[in-house]
This record gives C-alpha cells, sequence and structure tokens, in this order.
C-alpha cells in the first residue's frame, strides 16, 4: 500500500526515485548547505565554534599508534602481498584500535568524532589497506549502527565483543543494487514458533563487503550488518519498490549458510573486501535493528557520519602529497633553478598547499558539528567529494613534478637511488575514493535534490493547484525572493577583518544560487527532476561556499591566524573558487591572485622555504633513503 509521502511524491517521481522519496528521512535540514539554497547563510554554524582539542585518551592513542605504524605496517609488502599480516591485526587490539568510537562503559576508547578525524588522518598518510580495516570496521561496521539504532540489551551485548578486536562490517551493495538500494533483492522471512516471532530466515548475495572475507570461504568478520528485504516469500521481492520493506541485521558469520570470496583490486590491495553469501541463515529476532521495517533508514543514517571518515583519511595523504611535492620541488634544478621556482611548477604546489588547508578546514568543521549532533547530512556527502576530487587533482599534479619517477615503483627507485616515493600506489589506492561511501555522481545529484527540498515541497501546491495549500507555500516563496533579492549585506561581524570581502561574496553567491532556482522551478516544473546536469551545477555550488566559509572559519582561529602563508593561501583558494562562479575570458590580459606569475611565485618560494611546513603536521613522513 502507498503512504500518502508516497502518493504525493509519484507526481514528480516515478519508480526508483519515488521509492526513494518515500523513504527519505523527513527531519528538516538545518545545516549549512541546506541554507545556501534558499539564500541563507548560517554563519552562525561558524561562529559557535572553536578548533576542538584532543582529550588525553585521544592523545595517548595517537601516541600509541604512531609507532604500531612506523614499525609493524609496511605499505610496500601489504600491496606486493595483499594481506595485513597477523602481528599488525594483534598490535592494534592491543591498542584499542577497534574500539576508537564505542564507549568506554562498553569497553572501548570513547573517541569523540572530531578526535577519530585526526587518527584517519594518520592512518591515511601511511597505508590505505590498514585505513580501509580500521575505518570500515569503526565507521560503517556493525558498532555505529547498533550504537545508533540498538536497544541497551544489543549494546551489551555486541559493543564489548568489537571493543576487544573482533572485526565487523556493513553488506549492503549487491550485483544488481548499488545506489539504488531498494533495488535489493536479499530477503529476510519471518520465522514464528507458537505463535511468537523468534527470528528470521535470511538469504542474501552481498557485493564489495568490506572486511567480511579473510579469504575464500573464511570470515575475517564475525558480525556484520546485512540489509534485506523482508517478505513472506522470496518472490515478494519483485513486488513494486513502493510496497518493499527493509530490515537491518546483525548477522553472525559462523551461523550455518554463510559463505565468502575474496576480490582482487587495482589499488588498496590488502583490504579484505569481496561476496558474502547467505543461505537460509537463521537470525534471532533479538539481532534485528530497530522496529520491522523501520530500522534501515536509522542503520544508514551511521552511513552519513561514517562517511566524514574518508575525507579524514584522504587528508592525510594529501598532505603527504605536499610534502612530496615539495621536496621534489625543491631538490630538482632544471634551467638553473629549483623547478618550484617556475611558476608552471609553483602553482600545483600552491595549489596542493591551499587544498590542503581548505580540506583541514572542512575536516575540522565537520568534526566539530558532528560531536555536537548538528546536521551534516549534506555537509558529510559535500566533504567526502571535495576532499577525493582535490586529491585525485593534486596526485596528477605530484605524478607532473616527479616526471618518470612517479611511474616507477619505490623498489625500482630504491635500486637506483632515488627518493622512493610511492606515487604510483598513491594514485592507484585513491582512485576507488570516487566509489566508495556513495559514487561521488550520486551524491552530487543527491545534495542538489535534498537542498531543493523546500521548492518540490511548497511547489507540489502550485502544481496541484490547490488553493488551500498555494496559499500555505507562498510564505516559502515570498521570502526566497526576499533574500534572493536583497543586495544589502546579510551579516557583518562587528569591525571590518581580512576576510570581510570573503563572506560578502558567499553571500552574494548564495543568493544568486537562489535566484536561479526560483528561476528553473518556474520555468522547468516536474521537468527539473532528470536534468541532472542542472542538479550538479546547483549542488557544485553549494560545495564551493561551503569550502570558501569553512576555511575563513579556520583561517581566522587562534593558533591558525598567525600561522605563515595562512592569509595568502586563503585568498589564492578563494581566487580560485570565485574563478569557477565568474570566470575569466581565456584571453584576458588581467590576472586574478590564483594565476598570477609574481603572486605565485613569492608564495611557492615560501613554500620552499618551509613556510607552510605546519600544514603537513599529523601524517607520518617515510624516510627519503
Amino acid at each position: 500500500m502507498s503512504t500518502p509521502n508516497m502518493a504525493t511524491a509519484e507526481k514528480i517521481f516515478q519508480g526508483s526515485l519515488a521509492a526513494a522519496e518515500a523513504s527519505r528521512d523527513t527531519k528538516t535540514y538545518t545545516g549549512f548547505m541546506s541554507g545556501l539554497f534558499e539564500g541563507i547563510v548560517r554563519r552562525r554554524l561558524f561562529a559557535s565554534y572553536a578548533l576542538p582539542t584532543m582529550s588525553a585518551a585521544a592523545t595517548d592513542f595517537v601516541e600509541r599508534l604512531r609507532p604500531v605504524l612506523v614499525e609493524q605496517v609496511d605499505p610496500e609488502r601489504i600491496d606486493r602481498e595483499a594481506e595485513i599480516g597477523e602481528e599488525v591485526f594483534a598490535a592494534f587490539r592491543e591498542i584499542g584500535a577497534f574500539g576508537i568510537k564505542i564507549p568506554t562503559a562498553y569497553g572501548g576508547l570513547g573517541l569523540s568524532q572530531s578526535e577519530y578525524h585526526t587518527v584517519a588522518t594518520l592512518l591515511g598518510s601511511h597505508d590505505a589497506s590498514t585505513t580501509v580495516l580500521i575505518s570500515a570496521h569503526n565507521s560503517i561496521g556493525v558498532a555505529e549502527p547498533v550504537k545508533l539504532v540498538g536497544n541497551l540489551e544489543q549494546k551489551q551485548r555486541f559493543l564489548p565483543r568489537l571493543a576487544k578486536g573482533e572485526i565487523s562490517g556493513f553488506a549492503l551493495t549487491e550485483k544488481d543494487a548499488g545506489c539504488d538500494i531498494w533495488d535489493i533483492k536479499s530477503y529476510a522471512i519471518p520465522v514464528q514458533e507458537d505463535g511468537e516471532m523468534i527470528g528470521y530466515r535470511v538469504t542474501a548475495d552481498k557485493l564489495y563487503t568490506t572486511n567480511a572475507p579473510r579469504r575464500d570461504k573464511e570470515f575475517l568478520a564475525s558480525l556484520l550488518i546485512v540489509i534485506a528485504q523482508i517478505v513472506k516469500a522470496p518472490h515478494e521481492v519483485h513486488r513494486p519498490k513502493e510496497e518493499r520493506q527493509f530490515g537491518a541485521f546483525v548477522v553472525e558469520t559462523s551461523s550455518p549458510g554463510c559463505s565468502c570470496a575474496r576480490l582482487e583490486f587495482l589499488g588498496v590491495r590488502g583490504i579484505y573486501n569481496g561476496e558474502v553469501h547467505l543461505r537460509d541463515v537463521f537470525v534471532p529476532v533479538e539481532n534485528r535493528l530497530g522496529e520491522e521495517g523501520k530500522g534501515l533508514r536509522r542503520a544508514l543514517e551511521s552511513l552519513t557520519v561514517g562517511r566524514l571518515t574518508l575525507p579524514a583519511a584522504c587528508l592525510g595523504v594529501l598532505k603527504k602529497c605536499l610534502w612530496l611535492a615539495r621536496v621534489r620541488a625543491q631538490s630538482r634544478v632544471q634551467y638553473d633553478h629549483p623547478i618550484g621556482e617556475h611558476t608552471d611548477i609553483g602553482s600545483k604546489l600552491v595549489a596542493m598547499a591551499s587544498r590542503v588547508l581548505a580540506l583541514e578546514a572542512l575536516v575540522k568543521i565537520t568534526g566539530v558539528w558532528a560531536d555536537a549532533k548538528q546536521d551534516v547530512r549534506l555537509e558529510s556527502a559535500a566533504a567526502k567529494i571535495l576532499a577525493t576530487e582535490w586529491l585525485l587533482e593534486s596526485l596528477l599534479d605530484l605524478f607532473r613534478l616527479y616526471g618518470g619517477r612517479a611511474f616507477e615503483t619505490p623498489d625500482s627507485l630504491r635500486l637506483r637511488g632515488e627518493i622512493p616515493a610511492p606515487i604510483e600506489r598513491m594514485i592507484r589506492d585513491s582512485l576507488i575514493n570516487l566509489i566508495w561511501e556513495g559514487t561521488n555522481g550520486i551524491l552530487n545529484l543527491w545534495i542538489g535534490r535534498e537542498g531543493l527540498e523546500g521548492y518540490f515541497k511548497q511547489g507540489q501546491a502550485f502544481l496541484d493547484m490547490q488553493v488551500k495549500a498555494m496559499l500555505h507555500a507562498t510564505p516559502f516563496f515570498v521570502k526566497v525572493v526576499s533574500r534572493s533579492f536583497n543586495g544589502l549585506p546579510a551579516y557583518k561581524n562587528g569591525a571590518a577583518h581580512p576576510y570581510e570581502a570573503w563572506e560578502r561574496f558567499v553571500e552574494e553567491k548564495s543568493r544568486e544560487l537562489a535566484r536561479k532556482i526560483l528561476l528553473v522551478t518556474a520555468r522547468h516544473r516536474r521537468r527539473l527532476v532528470p536534468k541532472q546536469m542542472l542538479m550538479r551545477r546547483f549542488s557544485k555550488a553549494s560545495m564551493h561556499l561551503l569550502a570558501v566559509e569553512s576555511a575563513l572559519w579556520y583561517a581566522s582561529q587562534q593558533g591558525i591566524n598567525d600561522r605563515p602563508l595562512a592569509h595568502g593561501l586563503l585568498t589564492y583558494f578563494c581566487s580560485r573558487v570565485k574563478e569557477d562562479f565568474e570566470p575569466t575570458p581565456l584571453l584576458s590580459t588581467r590576472t586574478s591572485c590564483w594565476d598570477d606569475d609574481t603572486t605565485v611565485y613569492h608564495l611557492a618560494k615560501d613554500i620552499l622555504a618551509g613556510k607552510a611546513e605546519w600544514l603537513e603536521d599529523g601524517i607520518i613522513k617515510m624516510p627519503l633513503a
């Protein structure tokens, strides 16, 4: 039976999109990005917070983790053998790495999301495979959904096991169901005994489940979250999508009927990822998360905060890029000068440094917001997209800096006495970031759709020509029109300060975004939904404005605002963003900060002199010999 939400949604959305609409998280968006779509700059979300400090427990953990990574985790060996040694698992268990965010009451370390970001940055800078092992378990494994949705008995039963080092994962994707999770064909049939529900018989074929297989027919994970349709008979998995109900179940992989197979990949070769097959596996009702048919949405909420770990890990790799680029640009001399002093190369170095500054800002503020229980649904998706795109752009620039040496393996470079920079592996390992935790393409469209929620919801009344509903919806559009055509500054932060011009830029572009959305919704109406290229532009604009506002906040924080090059790199970054909104004609002789040879030359020379070395803090730097 269609829900009331579905009845409305069907008028604009059809098929899988209609099912997605009916299953949407209906909580009102209160984060920074949602306001931008309506011409609102919620600057208070930044002004209310300062940079977080590390607790003693978090500092102690990082100090114990660093030597484990340096002494026991060999990235080249893991890449070559596609295995993480048992001694690494043992070391991680000993320091509590599998219970990073599990509350201390259940045996975990109880670190905050902000502190966890610091851990992820350190991990990301050293080895991708161990980063994924720890992240998949702590971010999207069984612990997070149980913390979010589980009852007290489930927390007491599962969390201590996970904190002690039992591995877990999240089984969602299937061969024919990726981003369109409403096409999942795994199913759970309720089992009753003497008229009482006692459990489910689960049958599933899951693909790309991280941490599931140690090798073929041998599980690494002892616990998996499995998402499945709840049906009375197997054929019901093919019923109309709007009628499908899903459940989230904690499955013990030692149960009869569970099997797995490990897959091999281009990069992150030490990842334990593969297929999971369940055949009529009995799962007790006590292992269902939430009420029947209602646990899926809550379980998927754990992916929102879990997604924030990826930008934090990407930050570690990006910092490593900057360090390797600086080393190369200093030591390589061509045409009588270090190559970093040639502005073609210097611009790449400056761009990298500015991205590190901006991504550090995003990682810090989203961690703070997550800890404060602020709405980060759109922001976590945006941070993931920006981090993975910036990282790949920087890796390609690093590849150009090192030339043919970037195409060699570290072993080959070492034999010739060269710096064994693992650039080819870093590129291979980073490509998958565009895909997992939600593909960048789908997340882009999702941000656009969610940003337009108010327009879709209120505009439905005008499509239906319902007078009462139209009167109710009118104030929304009146407010958006008033804000979007208001030329006065929406915000004044007391006395003038160095970043006031960029704050005005964010306000102006937010109002322009709202004006454009008003125009296209009036023009296209129902036809707006399939216009994905248009949606992507709106999404990109909102993400860029989030990045600028985050960078402004970060650069103004005590301890950052007086760092060398902080102001120069911030201005460079904001200028590059402005170029996306207001592109300079190709043959124009006028230059902005970001493409001015003199500005870039001086910034690059200061970076070569080590004045931005503080941007490389928080990572592991490999030996250069």
